[in-house]
């Protein structure tokens, strides 16, 4: 009887957990056909940048000094500051207007988006496209190898004007590499129009101090600012002044020469040789040294004897 019981729990164990993994595996299968990657707030990568797939938009408290807007809400970190510096200095570096370098900004800002980041956002408003156009119309472009349009500067050989390049905003965004949406999107939520969303990601994980010590090495090895190399230098010029207090001064000789280090050496070993050459003689030299101050003894006395009698 106890026997049958025990099996018949066996048997309704093995059923139910049976069940639950077809369950898992029917959901796993519709997580498959039909990826909700975006929802999940997972990053993706976008617009040139390279996002690991297994982090979320988070909080950035450290290591985004570009495109900062995000930093409350983003799928970028510090290792893509670089590449960003470089497409942020193209306009500029162009002489491009500030109204057109402000909206360029914004555009190649847009990957940090932290909806545009997890693919949750895709286009770009068509009225975010036309104030783009009009702010750099006046402004010279060129074809880089990959056929999208780059600030014409240093060596580009053919330059035009935007306004002969594109016919309009979307005609731009779309030669820029961005895909244009709809009039009817919802800016913001549907397309990009650049505005920072108030949402915050998640809390940002603790980093130990040889992680951000040597990300922060790599991030300064190709183009270090000027606070890095003065505060790098500063700390190595005081240690070193003070390894030099600490070994004292260097060795001179009796005029004043400081000595180099075979000179030192050489005095050293000239004294090894007269103390080893003293210890040989040790008891001849040790009642010469007895008979010696003997005699002192006697002139000091007999000096002092005559000293008295001419006083007298």
């Amino acid at each position: 009887m106890m026997r049958g019981l025990v099996g018949g729990k066996r048997a309704l164990l093995t059923a139910l957990w049976a069940l639950v993994l077809l369950l898992v595996e029917q959901d796993g299968a519709l997580c498959a056909a039909e990826p909700r990657q975006a929802e999940t707030g997972t990053c993706r990568s976008v617009g040139g940048l390279r996002f690991d797939p297994a982090e979320r938009s988070m909080q950035r408290s450290k290591g985004l000094e570009l495109c900062s807007q995000y930093r409350g809400n983003t799928c970028c970190n510090a290792t893509h500051m670089m590449r960003l510096r470089l497409k942020l200095r193209e306009p500029v570096v162009a002489q491009f207007n500030r109204r057109c370098q402000k909206l360029t900004d914004e555009m190649t800002c847009s990957p940090c988006h932290p909806f545009v980041g997890t693919g949750k956002i895709k286009t770009v408003c068509p009225r975010l496209c036309d104030d783009w156009f009009n702010a750099c119309r006046s402004e010279y472009y060129s074809f880089s190898g990959s056929g999208s349009l780059v600030p014409c500067y240093g060596n580009a050989l053919v330059c035009s004007p935007l306004s002969i390049i594109a016919p309009d905003g979307a005609g731009f965004c779309s030669k820029m590499g961005f895909q244009v949406g709809s009039e009817d999107d919802s800016e913001g939520h549907d397309c990009f129009d650049g505005s920072v969303p108030r949402q915050l990601g998640e809390a940002e994980p603790q980093e130990p101090w040889q992680t951000w010590l040597q990300r922060l090495f790599e991030e300064q090895s190709d183009d270090p600012s000027g606070l890095f190399i003065v505060a790098l230098f500063v700390p190595l010029f005081f240690a070193y002044r003070l390894f030099k207090q600490l070994r004292g001064p260097a060795p001179v000789d009796r005029y004043g020469r400081s000595l180099t280090l075979e000179e030192v050496r050489a005095m050293q070993q000239a004294s090894y040789e007269r103390a080893f050459n003293a210890a040989g003689d040790d008891s001849d030299s040790s009642s010469s040294v007895f008979d010696q101050d003997e005699i002192d003894e006697r002139r000091e006395i007999e000096q002092e004897e005559e000293d008295k009698k001419k006083e007298n």
